[in-house]
């Protein structure tokens, strides 16, 4: 069960830190690109859009070093939480989803969300199980 603590967090997150009036301008403001991310997270169950992995699954990785981060400006990172993929080239709700940051770095503008979905999610869904296979062994 995920707390309503996390929710809070990220909804805070994405209002003060993520959105941009430039990019997110069809969200309609801050507070409304903060409910659709959380309505997302919910809906999803806070996986990835394309291989299905938890972000809490996604941490753990992290965590153990499994995954690396990338710094961006700033004090943050990529890869902790579930960032906002668009299909084409401007954010509108229809077309974006929430996606890890390995399967949104990875897909970027090379296919199409569907094309990517059912070409290379479930195989970064296997190669994520098996890392955690391997962190729980020890």
């Amino acid at each position: 069960m995920i707390s309503g603590k996390y929710f809070e967090e990220q909804r805070e997150r994405v209002k003060n830190k993520l959105y941009s009036k430039q990019k997110h301008s069809a969200f309609g403001n801050a507070s409304e690109l903060a409910n659709w991310y959380i309505e997302q997270l919910k809906k999803h169950d806070c996986k990835c859009y394309y291989c299905k992995t938890s972000i809490f699954d996604i941490n753990k990785l992290i965590d153990a070093k499994k995954l690396k981060t990338r710094a961006v400006r700033g004090e943050g990172k990529r890869g902790p939480v579930l960032e906002i993929d668009k299909n084409d080239d401007s954010y509108v709700p229809k077309n974006c989803v929430l996606a890890c940051y390995y399967c949104n770095n990875d897909k970027s503008y090379t296919s199409s969300k569907e094309d990517y979905l059912k070409y290379f999610g479930g195989n970064r869904k296997k190669y994520f199980e098996s890392l955690l296979v391997k962190i729980t062994e020890k």
